[in-house]
């Protein structure tokens, strides 16, 4: 799924609030996760959300912890993001 026609910043989706399709509230993005490609583009791997989400990047984060990832992302809307569950 592609942001958006414009460049964004990952400090855009930090603290967005995150709902499922049907419009339960998940949490809000705490960290995005990302890994670097060869040819420098970024490519964005998963969010953390949730107050779950928050220890995690408070402690550290750890190789197993997944979030939700990024092919989940339904939408990225102004002030919120939708993510299929």
């Amino acid at each position: 799924m592609e942001l958006s026609d414009r460049p964004r910043a990952f400090s855009d989706l930090v603290g967005c609030p995150v709902r499922d399709q049907a419009g339960r509230r998940l949490g809000r993005v705490f960290e995005v996760r990302a890994h670097a490609e060869r040819d420098g583009s970024v490519v964005v791997d998963g969010l953390m959300v949730g107050r779950r989400s928050l220890w995690r990047r408070l402690r550290g984060p750890k190789p197993d912890d997944r979030g939700i990832p990024w092919e989940a992302v339904a939408e990225v809307g102004p002030g919120r993001i939708v993510v299929r569950r």
